[in-house]
């Protein structure tokens, strides 16, 4: 198993910098700055707001004429309509529950001109320095040296214990006299409402998240809405940090605890929240919530827990699904380099295939970290954040970010990770009855653009092109088919069915015949993109007016996002119809109408079709964009994440897709965040290896040392280009596995171990110079495995031979069997040529 690391050599300065730990639920930041150390404390459960339910009495008749509207070719008119009239609220926000602070040197509570010297160090003081986090075991490490004495800090939150510990030691010089020099003083606060003191060797706080907090982007005042505690159903938070193990001493003066004269100190941190599930009632005390996590930190000290148990029980925890999948893309070609600098270089074009590699287990690193059976599901920012106004609330945005977080968990070997989306959808689909219900006049569930811990469902705000978007829900059903494919769990499906089939209820409402006979959707946008509704005017005639700051302005005459029947939707659809109508064969459903009725509209569903530029079009008219190099690519799902437009089924409309990427690509300035990830993941099912490797590399060029996105702090881009590498390296989505489709040119030596394939495979392969040399697939149950790969010659395994034919190989497997694949061998370098 090879060992990946994130490693700096000073502290980080933005967020984004941070190394990021957590056990699904409890998540740690780490900033790393060896005197003045803050450590951010999340809870996946820690929200604004409360259960609500909020009606905009005129959506319905409005959406009727804005329906009428659109039908008629009126799609201006309608986008108007649904800005000033058929628009929600802004929707809560994760917040930051605490932050733990760690100042080293500071014995006890004097302010001397000694201590401001120590707690304030000059440059050259800290020596050595360097933080570092190891994949391996999901731990990091702050190391340093001061006056000749060794400090370090080691974080990790572990998953059997609910907690997360920070193990400081020093080491003093040799011949120095003194074997136990480690002092330091720890407390905690939060930027919300709190109340905080130290006792007993526990620093602790309690509070109140805010009724309401308002979007970051919002100029509205105040940005926070609190209520009388008394009455507030708002969520109470908790957070407590004790010395549970030490060989000093450890004194409290009601503000910090101390800890003097030692030689290690282990600290055990625990933070929680009222939250008692999805609409379950709760207490009011937080009180209570602190009073729960004592009792947890009593039993580790009662159970003698000490740094190597709680470690070690960690790491055989963690590696239990980490080292699942192994990726060797050979040596680190930017020399041992720290990770913003090897992400720069790579960015200016330096040769380090490994560091896709990093990317990729980093990718799973975070899924684990971030995702486990019984937490929330990832957010924008998984369960890392150190503000109360995150960028875009931090909440979920499901028009791609939170499909984006969890696009590695199935070919990455972690489905147990995916099964928090499946929480999520469960309950939106139950919030969703009553927005179907009363918004629409419809039956099933629906999900907008946006969600939150609340499973808020109706549509939020200001412009039509992000805020009203019926489609939140109907994309993520596609991580249930998702979730069967690859690991044919029955039993799964049937849970999740009703979700399916209501999800598909709803849409079948929603569908009506237009004016050519054909069934869609109306109104219809194609997420955050817009187009000139003018026939005569173009962009160029209207640049001036069309500036990238009016680009999403919902005011200029000229431009709209709301027409009919749109690619995406179209595209979502099919597979969700297609998806319920299948889970009912599998499951022996014959008594349901929807899946029947569902088939049965797919036949009146308008076909695909190509554009001026030969593109697979947008909309259902070739309208011109007001921005062709427009960051999302919704009109590429049928590309990817779906399997609607492939190589050898759909060959027309998969070359049609293609060039709707290039011009996307032709006109974007540079590939960045999660468009750029999506992009690439798009560009190894068009098997174009250049365009891949030209696209990670520059997608890193904006990643902060933690892989966040610099400045907005989104953490779906590195979901992505977990998914995108895995992509390039396994595909089958087509029916059959297909090895190594769009490896770039400079991968000319790897291995992998562990990925998995859609009907229950693990596979596992290596190759040299450019070719295969060996490849393993162990079936996880019984099935027809096929097979595609350059230079296959045959597949062997239980007591059998199958010969290739033209890279393609297909046989029947057994459950617990492995099957050895056989390659030619051949070099595609190192040859010689004669002319």
């Amino acid at each position: 198993m090879k060992d990946y690391y994130l490693w700096e050599k000073q502290p980080a300065e933005q967020f984004w910098d941070a190394h990021y730990l957590g056990n699904g639920s409890l998540g740690m930041s780490v900033m790393g700055d060896p005197v003045l150390e803050e450590v951010y404390i999340n809870e996946d459960t820690l929200w604004s707001g409360s259960e609500g339910f909020y009606l905009n009495p005129q959506h319905y008749d409005r959406f009727m004429e804005a329906r009428r509207l659109a039908l008629e070719g009126k799609g201006k008119e309608a986008n108007t309509i649904i800005n000033n009239d058929m628009e929600g609220r802004w929707l809560e926000t994760y917040l930051p529950l605490a932050s733990l602070h760690i100042t080293m040197g500071q014995a006890d509570n004097r302010r001397n001109m000694p201590l401001k010297m120590v707690i304030e160090p000059q440059p050259g003081d800290i020596e050595d320095y360097r933080r570092c986090l190891s994949l391996s075991d999901a731990a990091e490490t702050v190391s340093w040296i001061r006056d000749g004495i060794r400090y370090r800090r080691e974080y990790f939150v572990s998953y059997p214990d609910r907690t997360a510990y920070v193990y400081c030691t020093a080491e003093p010089k040799e011949g120095e006299g003194r074997d136990k020099v480690l002092d330091f003083a720890f407390g905690v606060d939060s930027s919300l409402h709190y109340i905080n003191g130290a006792e007993d060797g526990e620093a602790f706080l309690t509070g109140i998240a805010p009724d309401h907090a308002e979007p970051s982007y919002t100029a509205v005042a105040p940005r926070f809405i609190y209520k009388d505690p008394e009455s507030s159903d708002a969520l109470r938070f908790a957070c407590c940090a004790r010395v549970i193990s030490t060989d000093g001493t450890v004194a409290s003066d009601g503000a910090r605890v101390y800890v003097n004269g030692a030689s290690y100190a282990l600290l055990a941190v625990c933070a929680g929240t009222s939250y008692a599930g999805f609409r379950v009632p709760r207490d009011r005390d937080a009180g209570k919530v602190l009073e729960e996590l004592r009792k947890g930190l009593d039993g580790l000290q009662k159970a003698g827990r000490d740094y190597e148990g709680a470690r070690k029980d960690h790491v055989t925890d963690y590696q239990a699904l980490y080292n699942r999948v192994d990726l060797d893309l050979g040596t680190e070609l930017s020399g041992n380099l720290p990770t913003t600098q090897r992400l720069h270089f790579c960015g200016e074009g330096v040769d380090d295939p490994s560091l896709a590699a990093l990317m990729l287990q980093y990718s799973r690193y975070l899924t684990i970290a971030g995702s486990r059976p019984g937490s929330q599901a990832l957010n924008l920012q998984g369960i890392w954040n150190d503000t109360p106004n995150p960028p875009w609330s931090s909440n979920y945005t499901n028009n791609i970010n939170v499909e984006m977080n969890y696009w590695p968990c199935e070919v990455l070997g972690l489905p147990e990770c995916h099964l928090p989306m499946m929480d999520l959808l469960t309950e939106l689909a139950d919030a969703g009855k009553q927005t179907a219900k009363e918004y629409y006049h419809m039956n099933g569930w629906v999900a907008h653009h946006n969600a939150d811990l609340w499973r808020s469902t109706e549509p939020s705000c200001e412009d039509a092109s992000w805020s009203w978007w019926p489609f939140g829900g109907a994309w993520m059903c596609e991580h249930i088919w998702t979730h069967y494919e690859y690991t044919q769990d029955r039993e799964f499906l049937r849970k999740m069915y009703p979700v399916l089939r209501e999800a598909a209820a709803f849409m079948l409402d929603f569908l009506v015949e237009n004016k050519d006979g054909y069934l869609v959707t109306a109104p219809s946008l194609s997420p955050e993109n817009k187009f000139l509704t003018s026939g005569e005017e173009t962009v160029i005639e209207l640049i001036d007016e069309v500036a990238k700051e009016s680009r999403c302005s919902p005011n200029h005459p000229c431009i709209s996002a709301v027409t009919i029947g749109s690619t995406m939707d179209m595209s979502i659809l099919r597979e969700l119809f297609s998806n319920v109508a299948r889970a009912a064969q599998i499951l022996d459903i014959s008594d349901d109408p929807v899946p029947v009725q569902a088939l049965e509209s797919m036949k009146k569903f308008p076909p695909y079709r190509t554009g001026r530029f030969g593109q697979l079009q947008e909309w259902y008219e070739d309208y011109e964009e007001c921005t062709p190099g427009m960051s999302h690519t919704s009109h590429m799902y049928p590309v990817y994440p779906g399997g609607l437009i492939t190589e050898t089924g759909t060959p027309e409309l998969f070359e049609a897709a293609r060039r709707s990427l290039e011009r996307r690509l032709l006109h974007a300035k540079r590939q960045g965040g999660w468009p750029g990830s999506w992009k690439i993941s798009l560009m190894a099912r068009f098997k174009n290896p250049l365009e891949c490797g030209h696209i990670l590399k520059s997608t890193g060029e904006n990643l902060g040392a933690g892989m966040l996105t610099e400045g907005s702090q989104q953490i779906d881009a590195i979901f992505g280009l977990g998914a995108g590498v895995a992509e390039m390296l396994l595909q089958s989505h087509q029916g059959f596995i297909e090895l190594l489709p769009a490896v770039p040119v400079d991968w000319i030596d790897g291995s992998f171990r562990g990925m998995c394939a859609r009907g229950g495979f693990v596979v596992s392969a290596s190759w040299k110079r450019g070719r295969l040399t060996g490849a393993e697939i162990k079936a996880q149950m019984n099935g027809v495995c096929r097979i595609k790969a350059c230079g296959l010659l045959r597949v062997t395994g239980a007591g059998n031979t199958w010969e290739a034919a033209d890279g393609m190989a297909e046989w029947e497997a057994r459950q617990g069997e492995t099957y050895v694949l056989e390659f030619s061998g051949e070099e595609i370098a190192g040859r010689e040529y004669q002319i």
